[in-house]
């Protein structure tokens, strides 16, 4: 019987789940549409087309995807990161898979910078994206502060990546240790690795939500005092 309720809809589903699986985002998720698709190919080649040589490649093509979802198990697991590694990957890049996580990280650098340090200046792009692990930072226009950065909080998100000019200064109120990478080669990483600039876009969001609700907040206290 064909038709839906026969076996004849297996390989059509199966072309479905291998359209499906070149939009996934992610590879882990594609490799699943993947299997599936083939599972169903194997059906197809046994009860539909009546073909075992088919059903053998596709049952092929799953010992191939799955060995390479262990090679890639096995990379993500002898990634390393240290303490303050850590710090940013679970503040910020929790989207990133680990490895991609590791080469970010390794395009900056980690420093201890000094109480008055200029991280950002106003009306200019910021050289840098900075996550200040440790020590506070004050915001500022015109002369005015305006608010404050403090540990956990990313600095540049805003500019870093897209080369406009910063609201405000940003000058270390504490000495701190930070990481820091390089506007350009942020976002020459990012050109090359579409999956993490679409990743750290939905950490760069949260992190701006978060200051605004923050400076909401402060503005909020001030009126009621």
């Amino acid at each position: 019987m064909d038709g839906i309720f026969g076996v004849g809809w297996l390989g059509d589903a199966a072309l479905v789940l291998l359209i499906l699986a070149v939009l996934m985002p992610r590879d882990s998720q594609r490799a699943v549409v993947l299997i599936i698709a083939s599972l169903l190919g194997i059906g197809a080649g046994i009860f539909e087309l009546g073909r075992p040589s088919y059903a053998l490649w596709c049952g092929l093509v799953i010992v191939a995807i799955l060995i390479k979802l262990a090679l890639h198990a096995y990379k993500q697991a002898d990634v390393r990161f240290s303490p303050e590694d850590r710090l940013l990957l679970e503040a910020h890049l929790g989207d990133l898979e680990p490895a991609l996580a590791r080469r970010l990280l390794d395009e900056g650098h980690w420093i201890s910078a000094n109480k008055g340090d200029v991280l950002v200046e106003e009306a200019q792009a910021a050289p840098c994206l900075y996550f200040l692990a440790a020590g506070t930072a004050t915001v500022s226009r015109a002369g005015v502060d305006v608010g404050h950065c403090g540990a956990g909080d990313l600095i540049g998100e805003a500019t870093a990546v897209d080369g406009s000019a910063a609201s405000g200064t940003v000058r270390l109120a504490t000495n701190g240790r930070l990481w820091f990478v390089p506007a350009e080669r942020l976002r020459s990483f990012l050109a090359a690795n579409p999956s993490a600039h679409s990743a750290l876009q939905g950490g760069f969001m949260r992190a701006l939500r978060d200051k605004l609700s923050a400076a909401n907040a402060r503005a909020a206290q001030s009126s009621a005092d």
